[in-house]
């Protein structure tokens, strides 16, 4: 008869209970309902600060830049709270915001408004909201219950240790006088040891996913960001095409027109014999042809360098920066990345140099790129006279596009006077 195989090892229901005080989760839990407290003070002193004095001058157009900055504010400790989360859901919560530009950077007024429609900031602000009561209130039970627990736990220690006059008294006379008494006190610090873990789990718990209602991008906002993503691929595809067309159309196919005529007309001169005119007239077809293809490469060279596909992006670096009439000196270390992400880092400094030697009147540029994170970060660096921005009529705009595709994001920081700074991030998948 077959042995029976052995029964999988289950934790019975108490021990469960009991040993649930000795988690490594069961401490993360208390962190994060503490922290939670901490924070609540900080969000109710800016919600009440910052909305009672911004609300109160708005009349006067001196409280816009104060609500501004409260919903900034609002914004980083945002940030802060969905790292805070991880202490309970595992993992950091993501946030999904519309391109920020910082409102004291270009034009106050279309950042303002570009703030002000951005539905995250409003969450945002209620979540603060939220947490100036709930957290205080959870962060509270936790800062009580803790201390009461371990003070029962260890009370028979102290009624031995301790003048029984100097003891804490439970209520209105009630303090422990007998050995009975103490272990009872005692008894009551066990039952608080396995109850109190439980207690500010579920406290943990249900602030992380209030958290993470407020916090987290809902569904709605996920296909809004796919939507705004096809859309910015559509569009670059759109301009890449038309590029394509206006240079095929205005060069290529021109010079084949014109290498068209020369051989017709060396035909004729040659069907009538006069060769020397037919041999000059070849000669300057020969040379046309010759342009034709050098036109034909840096084409192709604008739809995927060949020098990309071949020695990878930093080979394809380097010889952006050979080609650069301004100084460029390359730093990149990165071996081979998707073909995506390398074509998408490949334009962004082709464009980033180019804008460099049209209008930034720099004498030096320098490209970094690297591996961070599991992102490529590309950063262009130029000592010109900065104003670069992205909006409607730049190059950067389509390189937004092209990097937001891919899920990355673009940023440009270019005071007047300079430096530029151009740092381009963009997820290398798996």
């Amino acid at each position: 008869m077959a042995a029976r195989p052995p029964r999988p090892y289950r934790r019975s229901v108490a021990a469960t209970i009991i040993l649930r005080a000795f988690r490594v989760s069961t401490w993360r839990e208390a962190a994060y309902l503490l922290l939670g407290f901490a924070v609540s003070i900080v969000a109710f002193v800016v919600l009440v600060t910052g909305l009672s004095i911004g609300l109160s001058l708005l009349i006067t157009l001196v409280g816009i830049p104060v609500l501004v900055l409260t919903a900034v504010t609002a914004r980083g400790l945002a940030w802060g709270e969905r790292r805070r989360a991880a202490l309970v859901l595992g993992q950091p919560l993501d946030g999904l915001y519309r391109r920020f530009a910082a409102p004291w950077k270009g034009n106050f007024w279309r950042n303002t408004r570009a703030l002000a429609s951005d539905r995250q900031i409003w969450k945002d602000l209620a979540w603060l909201a939220v947490l100036s009561l709930v957290g205080f209130a959870f962060g509270l039970v936790a800062i009580v219950l803790w201390p009461v627990t371990l003070y029962l736990l260890s009370y028979p220690l102290w009624w031995w240790f301790v003048p029984h006059a100097a003891l804490a008294e439970f209520g209105d006379g009630v303090f422990a006088d007998t050995w009975g008494w103490a272990a009872l006190f005692g008894a009551g610090g066990l039952v608080g040891l396995a109850l109190t873990p439980w207690i500010l789990a579920g406290l943990a718990q249900g602030q992380a996913r209030l958290a993470r209602f407020f916090l987290a991008p809902g569904p709605d906002a996920r296909v809004r960001e796919l939507e705004q993503s096809r859309a910015a691929v559509v569009r670059t595809q759109e301009e890449e095409r038309r590029r394509l067309e206006r240079d095929l159309h205005d060069g290529v196919q021109a010079r084949l027109v014109a290498l068209s005529l020369d051989l017709g007309m060396a035909r004729d001169k040659l069907a009538g014999g006069d060769t020397e005119a037919a041999r000059g007239l070849l000669d300057e077809a020969h040379e046309e042809a010759k342009t034709t293809l050098a036109e034909l490469r840096e084409l192709v060279r604008g739809v995927h360098p060949a020098i990309l596909a071949d020695r990878g992006l930093d080979a394809a670096l380097s010889a952006l920066a050979a080609r650069s009439p301004v100084p460029v000196t390359v730093e990149a270390d990165v071996g081979r990345l998707p073909t995506a992400v390398e074509s998408a880092a490949y334009f962004v400094v082709a464009e980033a140099l180019a804008n460099v030697a049209k209008h930034s009147d720099a004498s030096r540029a320098d490209v970094r790129a690297r591996v961070l994170d599991g992102s490529l970060v590309v950063e262009v660096t130029d000592d010109g006279r900065g104003g670069a921005r992205i909006g409607a009529g730049s190059g950067l705009l389509g390189l937004e596009d092209r990097v937001r595709a891919l899920d990355g994001t673009l940023r440009v920081a270019s005071p007047a006077g300079g430096p530029t700074i151009l740092v381009a991030e963009v997820p290398c998948g798996s």
